[in-house]
Order: C-alpha cells, then structure tokens, then sequence
C-alpha cells in the first residue's frame, strides 16, 4: 500500500471520530497530530512520523530547530518549516491572554505572563511594563543569549519603559537548564536594574526566573535589592 493512501487512511479514521462527537476535543494527540502534518508530510507515513513525535514529547520538540526536526523526521526544507511555524503558534496561543488585559497582582501572575519562556533553549531576557494600575502595557525581549546567559544592557532595558511610558517595570529570564536558581550573574544584573530604575523614576517590581515548571522571584524570596 502506497505511502499516500495510508495517510488518507490515517487522517480518514481521524476525521470519523470528529464527525461523530462534532467536537475536535474528543480526538486524541495522535489523532490531531495527523490531521495538521497530513498536508505537511509526503514521503513518509504520517502516522509513523507522529508515533516519533509522542515519544519523543512534543515539549522536547518546540525547542528543536528548523534543521533538527529535518533531520530527525526526514523531511524537506518546506515540511520542517511548517512544522515550525506549528509549534510557534502554539507557543504564542499559551501566552493568552492579551497583554491589555494581564494585571499583575504577584509572582504567580508574571510566571502565567511568561510562561513561554520555559520552552526555549535559549536565554532570553524579557521586560514587562506597567502602568500605575498594574497592567501590562506592553512586552519585549530585549535579548537573546547563548545556552547559559543573556546579555542585557540597562540603556536597552529602561528605553522601552520610557518609550511607553511605563510607571514600573518586571524583569523575567530562562534558565534552559530548568533549574531557577538565580546565579551570581543574574543577582549582580539584578541589583543594576535596580539602581538604573531608581536613577529614572521608574520602579523595577521584580526579576522573574523560569526554569521548566519553576520559577524564582527575587521579590518573593526576599532577595531584592533594597527590598
């Protein structure tokens, strides 16, 4: 049987399943997975390539690069570019909700911000800015680092504040090893922002540390400088 019409199989008992619940909740990961790469996958059997993909966890996967997953499924310059462009949709819809409607009342509140970050391979460091009320009135990633650390400069930190005119900042930053611990480093970078915020009025909330499931806060742990 042709690699084709094994696929239609595949993505034909797939469908079944939707059209007897008319809700895509009901199908399994396997199942949704052969519905998107259907389209994606050619030379080889969609379902084999997904049976790969749930072994080798579709969390492991979202860091992968374009090239990795070329070579890890065999497939095309094309086929590994939409499989990318899958996984950083589903990245960015965990992020919901929008950034006008995020209201920062603790930690636990940027960690749901950012919690995006856990996903990555590499360090990046991220500034959250509010206005007087709490909310966030913006995001960006100021730097993207190597393996084990981000360089961040406070010029490049506080001219997005000033740009929006933020009241106070939040800092947050992955550690790919998925161990938050703040190094020495990151407490040292930590204490600049801080004076820098203070020297400009704007007031630097707290450092946020992703790492996998976990999170360290400079604030909550009671290692704010000057706090």
């Amino acid at each position: 049987m042709s690699v084709s019409i094994l696929n239609q199989s595949a993505v034909k008992e797939a469908k079944n399943v939707y059209y007897r619940t008319c809700d895509a909740g009901q199908l399994s990961q396997k199942d949704l997975l052969i519905v998107i790469l259907e389209p994606i996958i050619r030379n080889r059997s969609v379902s084999a390539v997904v049976d790969d993909m749930l072994q080798k966890g579709l969390a492991y996967l979202g860091t992968l690069s374009e090239f990795e997953l070329s070579v890890m499924f065999e497939l095309d310059e094309r086929q590994s570019f939409q499989l990318m462009a899958i996984f950083e949709l589903a990245k960015r819809m965990s992020v919901a909700p929008k950034q006008d409607e995020i209201i920062i009342r603790s930690p636990d509140d940027v960690r749901d911000a950012v919690q995006d970050l856990k996903y990555l391979d590499r360090e990046h460091f991220v500034c959250l800015y509010l206005n007087t009320k709490g909310r966030v009135i913006g995001r960006e990633t100021v730097s993207i680092g190597t393996l084990n650390a981000a360089i961040v400069h406070p010029r490049e930190v506080f001219k997005g504040a000033i740009r929006r005119g933020a009241a106070s900042v939040i800092f947050a930053h992955n550690h790919p090893s998925g161990v938050p611990s703040p190094s020495a480093e990151d407490i040292s970078l930590t204490e600049r922002l801080a004076e820098g915020g203070e020297l400009l009025g704007i007031e630097v909330l707290d450092h946020i540390i992703i790492g996998g499931n976990d999170y360290y806060s400079f604030k909550e742990q009671g290692t704010f400088p000057g706090r």
